[in-house]
């Protein structure tokens, strides 16, 4: 069977490429296709020896209009492209264009995602022969964003399972950013710089400045998602305590060897919490469904604003070794009730 899978983002590039090798290695032949995009372009360029990715359209950039015309820019060639292909089933994390043209030629869409909340899923969710989601999110969320009730399915499992379950970590990263285990901290910026716990880029500003001032020895790893917070970044502040990453990286490693971990996004802030790393939200809207299932069972602490999130941090470190072990403790137990999400994926599509 010919599996495509249409990949728009880092994390869908993790969980796509883990469940086609799997499905490659049962005899299938997956197809995948993606779009230039700053945050995937050189994570799609290291992969390039296992996986030969179509590259098609771009990114629309910031604006509204700017989206909507590369949507529609890419929707035109990547038909082009899966009319050659003839795939016989679709997969993708709420690609508006793989799903379109997917009803369109009659190819089942098989949508899977954890967000029922990200506006695209009102189009794509429709339209899908399956909906495959967490155990912790509720049918009446996806039926809210346009999912027919019978076509929802569970794996019990956070998506990062998905490729974390076969994750070996490894200390060849921290040799290339001259990092030692344990001591720094990760700190993962949010989509946008003004976003950020709804403060101004001088309060944030003023929040590293304020947190490198308590980490003694640690240093501070800043991911950055863009070059132009790195340059603010960067301008504004001069401190060798402060190492700014401003290319996307597979990150895995460099969770797993941190002290603590600063998410201002939702996929690696789950990574950090299925890692035992003792994990810290500071995610700018209301929390996804699975950020907030892992708030409540411990596995990650939530803050507002920047006075709370200092001291949290600070009671972190006053106790580092102690809290560090409970958080793999409770990850541990975690993995305990969680299935294997490819698995359930496959019963669900295949059988």
């Amino acid at each position: 069977m010919r599996i495509w899978f249409d990949i728009l983002s880092p994390k869908q590039l993790f969980l796509f490429t883990s469940l086609a090798k799997t499905l490659k290695d049962l005899g299938h032949e997956p197809i995948i296709t993606s779009r230039h995009y700053i945050q995937l372009d050189d994570l799609l360029e290291r992969i390039s020896r296992d996986w030969n990715v179509a590259k098609i359209g771009s990114w629309g950039g910031g604006t509204l209009e700017g989206k909507l015309r590369a949507s529609i820019d890419r929707l035109e060639k990547l038909l082009d492209h899966i009319i050659k292909l003839k795939p016989d089933i679709a997969f993708s994390s709420g690609s508006v264009e793989a799903s379109r043209i997917s009803y369109g030629l009659g190819i089942p869409h098989i949508l899977i995602s954890d967000t029922p909340h990200s506006p695209v899923n009102r189009l794509v969710a429709p339209i899908s022969e399956k909906v495959l989601t967490p155990w912790i999110i509720s049918d009446d969320e996806w039926i809210d964003a346009g999912a027919h009730p019978k076509k929802i399915r569970h794996y019990r499992a956070l998506d990062p399972c998905f490729w974390l379950r076969d994750f070996t970590p490894s200390r060849d990263q921290l040799r290339e950013l001259r990092l030692k285990e344990g001591e720094y901290i990760l700190l993962r910026m949010p989509e946008t710089m003004a976003s950020y716990l709804r403060m101004r880029d001088e309060q944030f500003l003023d929040f590293i400045e304020n947190l490198v001032k308590i980490l003694d020895e640690l240093r501070l790893v800043i991911l950055c998602r863009y070059r132009e917070q790195s340059r603010i970044i960067r301008k504004s502040l001069k401190d060798e305590k402060i190492l700014v990453i401003d290319k996307p990286i597979f990150g895995q490693s460099l969770i797993y060897y941190s002290s603590i971990f600063i998410g201002g996004g939702g996929t690696m802030t789950q990574e950090a919490a299925l890692l035992g790393v003792p994990a810290i939200s500071i995610y700018p809207k209301e929390l996804p469904t699975a950020i907030k299932f892992l708030v409540e069972n411990g596995l990650i602490l939530y803050y507002s604003n920047p006075e709370q999130l200092l001291r949290g941090i600070r009671k972190i470190l006053e106790e580092r070794d102690v809290i560090r072990e409970k958080s793999k403790a409770k990850a541990e137990n975690l993995w305990k009730i969680m299935e294997d999400p490819k698995k359930r994926v496959i019963e669900e599509v295949f059988t």
